[in-house]
């Protein structure tokens, strides 16, 4: 009984496994800002997975943003230390909070 209650609420978490299953990273990177969003899952095949979210919006706020071209490529890189580059330039790790004020939640839009 104890190892059936248990399998039931292990394929309950598995199946209700929460799509933002790790804290998402910000990043500051002057023309655009960047959010990155591990979650978890099972693939069809059975095999977990981690599939990453990156979400890039450029930053309008910028004092000098009239004169700034629009990005028209991107290339965003990261070390394992959670250091980051977009088209060559470093981007400052932000806060949570920093990063919620520019990706807020979906509930958090009323």
């Amino acid at each position: 009984m104890k190892e059936l209650l248990l399998a039931g609420v292990a394929a309950l978490f598995l199946a209700t496994g929460a799509a933002h299953a790790y804290p998402p990273r910000y990043y500051d990177c002057g023309k655009a800002f960047v959010k990155i969003q591990t979650g978890k899952g099972t693939a069809p095949s059975g095999r977990r997975v981690f599939p990453t979210t990156w979400t890039i919006q450029e930053n309008w706020e910028k004092e000098d943003a009239e004169n700034l071209p629009p990005i028209g490529s991107l290339n965003f890189r990261c070390t394992k230390d959670d250091k980051c580059w977009l088209n060559g330039k470093f981007c400052r790790k932000m806060s949570d909070e920093e990063g919620q004020k520019e990706f807020p939640d979906e509930e958090d839009r009323g």
